[in-house]
């Protein structure tokens, strides 16, 4: 399983990788713009702590925390990073509902309570986010969620639960839709160079150009 903490270097971001436990292994990305030390935190699902110690021992400002969706596995740990590092989290307003519900969501799928996030703020569209030194894209992706959303950097995408490195999100839990997730991934890898890396909500990264012959197969073989 992916446990251990990973960084690697795209342009100029770093980008670091702490996965949580068992049972999601969900996956939490700090990105640091290198030459601002401004850093973003993705999709911090639990161990907060693990996560601010990353983030602090890469040094830098932190600009604010970015969702790609509500599941719990993937904002359980925003409250308490929040408590270290006070800062923003954002959402798309179409999760609004999903993020809503996450007390049962929250006791179904984790049998704990989580708290809300402290500070949040939703997207509207698909702004691009524009931060010291670099702008990020944000690209609505819904089918796995209503309002699921993809990060686009230059060289790198965050994709969450929409694309996994050779599997797609589940479309059978509340919001779900097959057929929307299908189009949504089709216009991801339309919308990107055949060199992006793609960072998941799960499991290895991998680029755009392994994705789109697996997505060929999988979509014909009625993946979503």
């Amino acid at each position: 399983m992916f446990l251990t903490n990973g960084s690697e270097t795209v342009g100029d971001f770093s980008i670091t990788t702490v996965v949580n436990t068992p049972p999601w292994y969900e996956n939490c990305y700090i990105v640091r713009h290198i030459p601002t030390g401004r850093q973003l935190v993705i999709d911090p699902g639990g161990e907060a702590d693990r996560i601010a110690a990353a983030m602090s021992a890469n040094g830098g400002a932190v600009a604010e925390i970015l969702l790609t969706h509500g599941h719990p596995d993937h904002l359980g740990g925003v409250h308490d990073l929040q408590s270290v590092f006070d800062v923003p989290c954002r959402a798309h307003e179409e999760e609004q509902p999903i993020i809503a519900s996450l007390a049962s969501w929250a006791g179904a799928l984790m049998r704990q309570r989580l708290p809300a996030p402290r500070r949040l703020e939703y997207l509207t569209g698909e702004p691009v986010l524009a931060y010291d030194g670099f702008d990020v894209r944000v690209l609505l992706t819904p089918g796995h969620t209503p309002g699921g959303v993809c990060y686009l950097f230059d060289g790198f995408a965050f994709t969450g639960d929409t694309l996994f490195n050779q599997g797609v999100g589940r479309t059978d839990l509340p919001g779900g839709n097959g057929p929307t997730l299908a189009a949504s991934i089709g216009r991801l890898l339309g919308a990107l160079a055949p060199t992006t890396r793609l960072y998941s909500g799960h499991g290895p990264a991998w680029t755009v150009a392994e994705a789109r012959p697996w997505w060929t197969w999988a979509a014909a073989h009625g993946y979503a």
